[in-house]
């Protein structure tokens, strides 16, 4: 097993965020620097640790040792020697390309969580690798700017994997985010929050006994970023802080000491047309929240705790961790003057609503414990059953009853939807509007969602983010059948060649030959194809003769 330093930082990033140096460890001077920083504090807790950047290439999976609590080294899983894994920006109509190295000693697949990917490329746990190999992706990004990630889909050890590393932030932008003039730089942060259990040596421990497998693995301490007891400098301006849950089954109830407000500005699927004002905001498994939070009414010299807030649930260990527990998040000190970060724009993306009377079908989940398992209309997950179709590019109602006394956060693949409807009130939250992925389904309530699988055919999950629920059964198969057949088409532009076809198609591997006949030799196209808001499109010049097909994998 590998010994690391943790979450080892480009120059580049470091720089960038110099005025928070004393919260990374990094290689070489700065690592020295950084060490020297941080001993000098006489603050309680430990710095926030920032994630690394991904640089592109390879994300290698690999055991290693990392003192999550200084001085207190312990077994954990990273990625590319980051735990959690180094975040992964990507541009809105580029294309995402990457190798999964896996060295962990146990099977691997990563699911690009909220991403729209091809069926092959989307982490499903039948498409895992042993130790020893690796996979690659290449799709293009589709998504609208925001706040995704990563993590371990693997069969029947997802919630192992996750717990002990596997899993990082994945950033969508794009030009008209960017244009929006939001906090930037050293005051965009990304915070993975996760809870965790430890032993008497301050490890971190995963053993589910039978009640957590029922109820989800709840820890004993909150980390950020893998970072416990975590603190962060910052000034009295505006900083827009990328939440993601990343815990196996704690959900949040997220929201600054003393009832101060924020304002919640995106949720899973990216901006909202508006900023929302909040004094708390509820973040379950999987789902994510940016939110802009302003230090000017604060002195130089006070401080300031993101916490998590008690609430009303059942679940946990008796004498152990509970849901619904109190408990401090990450403490900001505000140490200097404010500096960038204007005020929040009015207006921020346009999210046009989905319309339940338009919807073809409707669709009906019950949610069920079926001795200490869940379920799902009755079913436990198996591998290669298929267990419902979904036609292709149609509008869909899907109505989740959860007839349990647990909390189920439902997470769709291969769509992001729009919640229309909950039981429990008759206005949806604020964390329950725009463009979502996961939501959260509360103990006997019914909560409807507007879906259309409109970008890739193929089979997807639909399953519980609770991810004990998840690997003990509770999850589905479904396919989605169509679109119509493939069909590439030309048009000029200039001195130019354009071949098109669909996004739905971008899975498939656009050819090309010189001459037709029974010794035509067909090559991958030399490029890829440019993403636009209608199809992928090939550009070449008009000179010679040439031939395209698109190939399926």
């Amino acid at each position: 097993m590998k010994t690391t330093p943790f979450n080892l930082l480009n120059r580049r990033s470091f720089l960038s965020r110099s005025t928070l140096a004393a919260s990374a460890i990094v290689s070489g001077a700065s690592f020295r620097l950084a060490l020297s920083a941080r001993a000098q504090s006489t603050r309680p807790g430990n710095p926030l640790r920032l994630l690394p950047e991904w640089s592109g290439g390879t994300l290698t999976a690999a055991p290693a040792t990392v003192a999550v609590w200084p001085g207190y080294p312990g077994p954990v899983l990273t990625l590319n020697g980051s735990i959690p894994g180094p975040t992964i920006r990507a541009r809105r109509g580029e294309w995402f390309t990457a190798r999964i190295d896996n060295q962990l000693g146990e099977p691997l697949v990563l699911h690009w969580h909220g991403i729209l990917a091809p069926e092959r490329m989307d982490g499903h746990p039948r498409d895992g690798v042993a130790s020893g190999q690796s996979y690659g992706v290449h799709f293009p990004i589709r998504n609208r700017a925001g706040t995704y990630w990563y993590h371990a889909h693997t069969d029947a050890l997802t919630a192992s994997q996750a717990y002990r590393g596997m899993a990082g932030a994945f950033i969508v932008e794009d030009p008209a985010e960017a244009a929006l003039d939001l906090p930037a730089g050293n005051h965009d942060l990304v915070l993975v929050l996760t809870d965790k259990r430890s032993n008497a040596a301050r490890q971190l421990i995963y053993s589910p006994t039978m009640m957590d497998t029922m109820s989800g693995y709840l820890g004993d301490v909150v980390l950020v970023n893998g970072t416990p007891d975590a603190w962060l400098s910052v000034d009295r301006g505006r900083y827009r802080l990328r939440l993601v849950n990343g815990s196996n089954a704690r959900i949040f109830k997220l929201g600054l000491s003393a009832g101060r407000a924020l304002q919640l500005i995106a949720t899973d699927g990216g901006l909202f047309p508006a900023p929302v004002t909040v004094t708390t905001l509820m973040l379950a498994p999987g789902q994510r929240a940016d939110i802009v939070v302003d230090f000017a009414p604060y002195s130089v010299g006070q401080s300031v705790v993101l916490r998590s807030f008690s609430f009303p649930a059942s679940g946990g260990m008796m004498g152990g961790p509970r849901q619904g527990t109190e408990f401090d998040v990450l403490r900001f000190y505000v140490d200097g003057a404010a500096t960038g970060a204007p005020p929040v724009p009015a207006t921020l993306s346009a999210i046009t609503p989905l319309d339940p009377a338009l919807a073809q079908r409707t669709r009906v989940f019950t949610l069920a414990m079926s001795g200490m398992v869940h379920t799902i209309n009755g079913l436990l997950f198996s591998l290669n059953r298929v267990d419902f179709t979904v036609p292709f590019g149609q509008l869909e109602l899907w109505e989740i009853r959860n007839t349990s006394t647990e909390f189920h956060p439902m997470h769709v693949h291969g769509a992001l939807f729009q919640v229309s409807y909950r039981s429990s009130t008759a206005t949806l939250a604020p964390e329950d509007t725009g463009w979502k992925d996961t939501v959260l389904v509360s103990p006997n309530e019914t909560v409807r969602l507007l879906v259309n699988f409109d970008s890739y055919p193929g089979v997807f999950l639909f399953h519980c983010h609770n991810l004990e629920h998840e690997d003990s059964g509770m999850m589905l198969n479904f396919e989605v059948t169509g679109p119509p057949p493939v069909k590439l088409e030309t048009s000029r532009a200039g001195t130019n060649h354009v071949i098109s076809y669909p996004q739905s198609a971008a899975d498939y591997t656009l050819e090309h030959t010189p001459r037709l006949g029974t010794n035509a030799v067909w090559q991958p196209a030399s490029q890829a194809p440019v993403l636009d808001d209608a199809a992928l499109k090939f550009t070449v010049p008009r000179t010679g003769t040439g031939f395209f097909r698109l190939r399926k994998p």
